[in-house]
């Protein structure tokens, strides 16, 4: 199961309060990346800087200016420095002798300079994205609003500054008033491409004049450098940012795209599928099928072994599968990928350990019975709750997963809330990954923005950048790889519960959006009109089926005959949402439609993105977002476990007997043509009975450096990372 999100999401500055100092454990002076990785990494977001909140105070007298002598170029200590380098980021810094250098792995603050006794002067080092290029004047201007509330606050005095090597830099000092008197600060910016490095430095002001020229030299050492995390060269790796990172790495557990990426590279499968979607041998070096096509006997490679050298064997299989189906493992999917299996059910009911349906004939020959011939049932085998795990690390730890030991083409070298790096396995038992690391950046800004600053090799484009880049004159033109994806984003209804329990309802709010200009809107032409739920390039998807029109006049008419009599008969509709409900977005749009054409204002409900998909069938309102991409190319993948009443995905409970009747013939029918055709059938009728709105189909544009070569990109919204290549810059 591969969720998508249904709406793109707009980055939001929001206000991070920043403590006048908490008290850190000093680190090396180099930034320490050998920690152990966060079993689970929360999300980043974006920030601007805001400074402590001011104290209550009666008004303070008027604050004359400090006297602080202003220079084009910042004068060198004469006292000596120690040196502080971050290679996660790509910056260095000498600080004093008697101060200490802080970690800080909470970006945006990433590092923090000064003494522990309290009374001392203390910096600390923020890296900010920006969602436009800013000058480091600009950008020190977005930040000093957060200030102005202070009880007293004056700026002193404002500059540019040059720096050792020549980058123009800039700085604000100010001044204000606390309980214990009057304190001063300054605000240093330099700007990156979309990268914005800030130092704020704040003291009691005696203090802060005190060690005026130790601050003055050490903003004038601040220096930008080639990040080289774990030290290794930007020529060695490929670098990305796709997100703030997998939620999980246990391949029984995940269930949206963005963490299934991940763990592809590190886990594998008895198959899988090529970038051009034929079913392939994984671990798995062969299988027959019998005559009656319900008994598959597969045999492992000989040379398949987990990371730690380890053979694979048909054991580590079979427990693989059982314990995903097993409930104390609390997979939300396997139910998905393992039912067909004999004695499954009873694995997944909790009411036995073992299937009955899966044999071990020795260490390489793995025997799986299904209860009737499926034409799907290998395609299945081929996701990722299906990857074989290490049993004896799972025994040892429930965190197993944050340092796994898979058996996929990638080992997990490094994780924690910045970087996820993974490492060639050299012991692959196909051919080994041409390129030794890839580093995953998780924290960071527009990817277009950060693509053509040169930080990141490849970069996934929003719709909004999608119409400039496609400009013949745009140099990045050539960059761009498109990919037709084998997905479907739609708006639910929850059919189960009032007033979607009544088609006619469900149809009028069909009716009532305008979806062309929605998607016109929205995507600028880069996204194709659903009129279905099977996407062009999957096999079964019917190229006849009628338009759904966008009819206001007959939306009223369906509401009014409806058995709610209208729209005032209606109870409040709350929409559940991943995304942003701001102006001009996709949820905005719809709310609006809905208001003009049937009288209905709907309320949006805005859930965390990150677990979105984890807990939307119990969290759900009226109507929700939803977005889905194959995990293998057969209709049965968005027809059975998308609408059959039965079906955990089937999110909006949507049920309807004809459906069903027709979705389980195609379950056993073995001639695919007159598969293909029930599953037209039935999408004919949930598209009538309006089950869910379908949107739009998706499309993934990618710009790709000219020197990345052998980067595959699937219908499947994977990317194959095995056949990478580097060349020169």
């Amino acid at each position: 199961m591969r969720n998508f999100f249904l709406f793109g999401i707009a980055i939001t500055f929001v206000l991070l309060a920043c403590e006048r100092f908490d008290e850190a454990q000093p680190l090396d002076p180099a930034r320490d990346r050998s920690e152990q990785p966060s079993p689970t990494p929360p999300p980043i977001s974006t920030v601007i800087i805001t400074p402590t909140p001011p104290s209550t105070l009666p008004p303070s007298p008027l604050l004359l200016p400090v006297d602080e002598q202003a220079t084009p170029e910042i004068p060198k200590s004469q006292s000596p420095l120690k040196v502080y380098e971050d290679n996660v980021f790509g910056f260095r810094i000498d600080y004093p002798l008697d101060w200490d250098a802080f970690a800080i792995p909470e970006a945006p603050r990433i590092a923090q300079m000064g003494s522990n006794d309290g009374g001392s002067a203390q910096s600390v080092v923020y890296l900010l994205y920006q969602t436009n290029i800013f000058t480091s004047d600009a950008a020190l201007d977005t930040q000093i609003p957060s200030f102005l509330d202070r009880q007293g606050f004056r700026q002193l005095k404002e500059e540019e500054l040059v720096l050792e090597d020549g980058t123009k830099a800039f700085r604000v000092v100010y001044q204000w008033r606390e309980t214990d008197g009057l304190w001063q600060g300054s605000l240093f910016a330099v700007a990156q491409n979309s990268q914005n490095f800030f130092i704020l430095t704040e003291a009691p002001q005696s203090t802060y004049l005190e060690r005026a020229e130790d601050i003055r030299a050490m903003l004038s050492s601040f220096k930008l450098t080639d990040p080289t995390p774990l030290g290794i060269d930007r020529k060695e790796a490929l670098t990305l940012f796709l997100d703030n990172g997998p939620i999980t790495l246990d391949p029984a557990i995940a269930k949206e795209l963005s963490t299934a990426q991940y763990i592809a590279h590190i886990f594998s499968g008895l198959v899988s599928f090529d970038s051009n979607l034929n079913l392939i041998a994984d671990l798995a070096e062969n299988w027959e099928i019998s005559e009656d096509g319900t008994v598959y006997t597969f045999t492992i490679k000989a040379n398949a072994r987990f990371h730690d050298g380890r053979s694979v064997t048909a054991s580590d299989v079979k427990y693989s599968w059982e314990r995903a189906a097993a409930p104390s493992t609390g997979s939300t999917i396997a139910g998905v990928y393992f039912d067909d299996i004999v004695g499954m059910g009873a694995v997944l009911a909790g009411m036995a350990e073992e299937a009955t349906g899966i044999e071990v004939v020795d260490a390489r020959t793995l025997r799986v019975t299904i209860d009737t011939p499926k034409a799907y049932f290998l395609s299945k085998l081929s996701h990722h709750t299906a990857f074989v795990v290490d049993r004896e690390e799972v025994a040892l730890d429930p965190y197993w997963w944050s340092e796994p030991n898979g058996t996929g083409p990638f080992k997990m070298r490094f994780w924690d809330r910045d970087l996820f790096i993974l490492e060639a396995n050299t012991e692959y038992y196909e051919t080994p990954p041409a390129i030794p690391f890839v580093i995953f950046r998780l924290y960071g800004g527009i990817p277009l923005l950060m693509y053509k600053g040169g930080e990141i090799d490849v970069a996934s484009l929003y719709s909004e950048d999608i119409k400039e880049a496609r400009d013949s004159q745009d140099a990045l033109n050539d960059q761009i790889q498109l990919t037709k994806e084998l997905s479907v984003y739609y708006v639910g209804f929850s059919s189960d519960k009032p007033p979607f329990d009544d088609p006619l309802v469900r149809r009028a709010f069909m009716l009532a959006i305008d979806r062309e200009k929605l998607i016109e809107d929205l995507f600028t032409g880069s996204r194709e009109v659903a009129q279905g739920f099977m996407p062009q390039g999957l096999p079964g998807f019917d190229p006849s089926i009628l338009a759904i029109p966008y009819d206001p006049g007959e939306a009223l008419r369906l509401l009014a005959k409806s058995s709610y009599g209208g729209a005032e008969g209606l109870p409040p509709i709350i929409y559940t949402t991943s995304g942003v409900v701001v102006e001009g977005s996709t949820v905005d749009i719809l709310l609006k439609m809905w208001k003009k054409n049937l009288g209905i204002q709907v309320q949006p409900r805005v859930l965390d993105e990150t677990t979105y998909f984890y807990y939307l069938s119990q969290r759900r309102d009226n109507m929700y977002d939803y977005g889905w991409i194959a995990d293998y190319p057969d209709p049965h993948n968005f027809m059975d476990v998308l609408f059959h009443s039965g079906a955990e995905n089937n999110v909006g409970k949507f049920s309807n007997s004809k459906v069903d009747t027709l979705l389980e013939k195609a379950r056993v029918e073995q001639d695919n043509q007159v598969r293909y055709d029930l599953y037209r059938k039935a999408e004919k009728l949930v598209v009538d009975e309006a089950a869910a709105i379908p949107l739009n189909f998706g499309r993934s544009y990618i710009a790709t450096k000219p020197y990345v070569k052998g980067l595959v990109f699937t219908p499947l919204g994977m990317m194959d990372l095995k056949g990478v290549t580097l060349g020169s810059r």
